[in-house]
């Protein structure tokens, strides 16, 4: 038996997977996480407002669903509802972080770690020099744009308010929100799949692993040589709050829609090794993602995927980049019902109410997969916050009864290349996992 420990590169914070080998194989892995984020412990005692400008920063990637989680949890509390103007706005911005997420982690860490050894495609691939490569951060770039078009900025916006949003978006602002995404799509059917819209219809309906082609057909060939078609399954067991467009609920043998309860959500003690709370629900331990999303929505290509090959890395990858179609199609339908109420006011209140108290929780999806933000405010002030992290579901660490979702996945892989790549299909992010 030999012992591996490797500081893993290239993630937001710090991260350390450390393997344990026997006979050939993994027989045991750990990720761990060193530091704490402690922007729990910041925000008590302070006006519930204050919330607003400072849980955006618990993340630069995934910032902006924080800021929605938490102005959904204060207004729930609060018991007002935005404007449809102000839903539509958020909606289609939050849109945008997934997307742009997406684009980033399919060309910036699933494919150069295919390709180091490959030097014709190295050189379309690489960082900073492929021709590719640029393009993809373009399409990344204007997708940030898009947000801003109504934000103001990205990363770290506070443009959602309780009640609806600070920004008052006009005609021009919409045509510029549609040729940014008209630019996506082209990008996305040219280079990411290579097909026709109505090819790339009919494949989703029921067609073939081998009729993608593009950058994800060039994935599926080195994810076929690698032997990673079946590699890296965890439990089965997948789990979505929704509130974006896909019904909320598990999956476990079969698929059950109804709502995730915050009080079966069980934070343990962490492991000697980590600093993070394994976390369960009803006992449990769920992955959430893009898969569970795609399941929940009943995407049919991804669901007969899923019933032959299981939660493997190449499901969670293609399930993944598939869905920017989907968020896309998406996008292009909350871009035309917003047209249609711009003359709507973007707010439902005119300033913040003084909360004597209450409690609010808001389940929201991130490219990671489902956030959640709890708050309890007694007299203005926030007396407690709880965040639970998409990172939290699927990096976080072993209990007494199970390992955690990552380290299941990685057990019985061959080499530590295989552990990589499987771990990077959960999308690493330290600052996002640690409490």
């Amino acid at each position: 038996m030999k012992v591996k420990s490797i500081n893993l590169e290239r993630v937001e914070g710090t991260a350390r997977l450390e393997l344990v080998w026997k006979d050939g194989f993994i027989e045991d892995a750990r990720v761990s996480f060193p530091y704490t984020r402690g922007i729990e412990r910041v925000l008590k005692d302070r006006p519930y407002m204050d919330a607003l400008v400072i849980t955006p920063r618990v993340c630069g990637i995934c910032g902006h669903a924080h800021l929605i989680a938490c102005v959904r949890a204060l207004e729930k509390a609060m018991g007002i509802e935005p404007t449809l103007k102000a839903s539509l706005v958020r909606n289609i911005t939050q849109s945008f972080e997934i997307l742009q997420n997406h684009i980033k982690w399919f060309y910036l860490f699933i494919l150069p770690e295919f390709l180091q050894d490959s030097n014709g495609l190295r050189k379309l691939y690489e960082p900073f020099k492929g021709r590719r490569w640029f393009l993809a951060i373009r399409q990344a770039a204007q997708a940030v744009k898009a947000i801003a078009l109504f934000s103001g900025q990205w990363p770290h916006s506070s443009y959602a308010v309780p009640g609806g949003i600070t920004s008052n978006p006009k005609p021009s602002d919409l045509a510029q929100l549609e040729a940014i995404t008209h630019q996506i799509r082209d990008f996305f059917l040219k280079q990411v799949v290579g097909l026709e819209e109505e090819e790339l219809r009919r494949f989703l309906e029921g067609g073939s692993l081998s009729l993608l082609k593009g950058d994800l057909g060039l994935f599926l060939e080195f994810a076929h040589k690698e032997g990673l078609f079946r590699a890296g399954r965890a439990y089965n067991r997948l789990l979505s709050g929704g509130e974006l467009y896909n019904p909320s609920g598990f999956y476990c043998k079969k698929t059950y829609h109804g709502r995730i309860k915050p009080s079966a959500l069980q934070e343990l003690t962490p492991p000697s090794y980590s600093t993070v709370s394994p976390l369960r629900y009803r006992s449990f331990p769920y992955e959430t993602g893009p898969l569970s999303r795609q399941l929940l929505s009943g995407n049919r290509f991804i669901k007969n995927l899923h019933r032959e090959y299981g939660d493997s890395f190449m499901v969670r990858v293609v399930a993944r980049v598939l869905e920017i179609w989907h968020i896309l199609s998406r996008i292009e339908e909350g871009t035309k019902r917003l047209y249609e109420c711009l003359h709507e006011p973007s707010t439902s209140l005119k300033k913040p109410p003084h909360v004597k108290r209450a409690y609010g929780y808001a389940f929201v999806e991130a490219a990671r997969g489902t956030l959640m933000h709890e708050v309890e405010i007694e007299e203005g002030l926030i007396k407690r916050y709880r965040i639970i992290t998409p990172s939290q579901w699927n990096l976080g660490p072993r209990c007494e009864r199970f390992l955690g979702v990552a380290e299941r996945a990685i057990v019985g892989l061959e080499s530590e290349r295989q552990a990589m790549l499987v771990l990077r299909s959960f999308d690493l992010c330290s600052v996002c996992t640690t409490r």
